[in-house]
């Protein structure tokens, strides 16, 4: 199940909830790093870490022939289980222009046959070279907002133009970062109208863990920010099967003929 996470103008800390989830993640999951400004999480969160594959590498590999064969060498731990995974973002903004969006989007949908998880951070809505087409795949997309009047206002703009251009056929929600500044989930939901699929508190300590690599300490995985993320990430799961079941087509009815020639009894 492919998991969309985006921002509005101004939304604050989308690649650290990105991250706060895939490591809360109630079942094995990638963290896929598709932000077109290039990705953060080994420079924050991996402490400078380098990594020479990652997402450049497989759009690579998308051009001599599909990245799904070659996924699995690009990606690296984030936990020492190996139950959350990171595929590294671009280096280097401009080869942005050179990924294939809909071949990869292909690839995270069916990791696996889709017994893997994927939250793809892909950066902020009308970013040039956006990936539109991973949006497009995603089961769930989740627009990033803050709690502000003027954050309000542009997550508003934001989730008119994702419908305007039917660039999200899966279930569309909103994440609250900072609650309360001055609006609530509530307040935030009628706003967007959409649900809002939970909020993620201002918890600097904890966040500074994510985004810069500060040491964890023993209470890091019981911080208020994690508690939120192990919430918000069990309801998304939850949520958008249940959208796509909602949304599957119904098999197709079986001709009698076929029925009569199994053996069954035809009324």
């Amino acid at each position: 199940m492919l998991i969309a996470l985006c921002s509005a103008k101004g939304a604050p800390g989308v690649t650290t909830s990105a991250l706060a989830l895939a490591l809360s993640w109630p079942r094995p999951v990638i963290l896929a790093e598709l932000d077109p400004a290039g990705g953060d999480v080994l420079a924050g969160y991996g402490r400078g870490e380098m990594s020479a594959g990652g997402l450049a590498d497989l759009a690579l590999a998308a051009r001599r022939g599909g990245p799904a064969r070659h996924l699995d060498r690009q990606l690296l731990r984030l936990d020492p289980e190996g139950r959350a995974r990171l595929l590294p973002g671009l280096a280097d903004p401009v080869s942005a222009r050179h990924v294939d969006w809909d071949r990869l989007g292909a690839a995270l949908v069916a990791v696996e046959d889709g017994a893997i998880d994927v939250v793809a951070d892909c950066g902020r809505l009308r970013a040039e070279h956006f990936p539109d087409a991973v949006v497009h795949r995603a089961a769930a997309v989740v627009l990033a907002t803050g709690s502000t009047l003027r954050a309000v206002r542009s997550a508003t703009q934001a989730i008119a133009e994702l419908r305007e251009r039917d660039a999200c056929p899966g279930m569309l929600g909103a994440l609250v970062i900072g609650p309360g500044e001055p609006y609530g989930e509530r307040e935030i939901s009628e706003a967007l109208g959409v649900p809002v699929v939970g909020a993620l508190p201002r918890d600097e300590k904890a966040a500074v863990v994510l985004s810069d690599g500060a040491p964890a300490g023993r209470l890091f995985v019981q911080s208020a920010l994690l508690r939120a993320a192990r919430t918000i990430a069990s309801r998304l799961v939850e949520s958008a099967a249940a959208h796509q079941s909602r949304v599957a087509p119904p098999p197709a009815p079986v001709p009698a003929s076929v029925i009569a020639e199994g053996g069954s009894r035809v009324r």
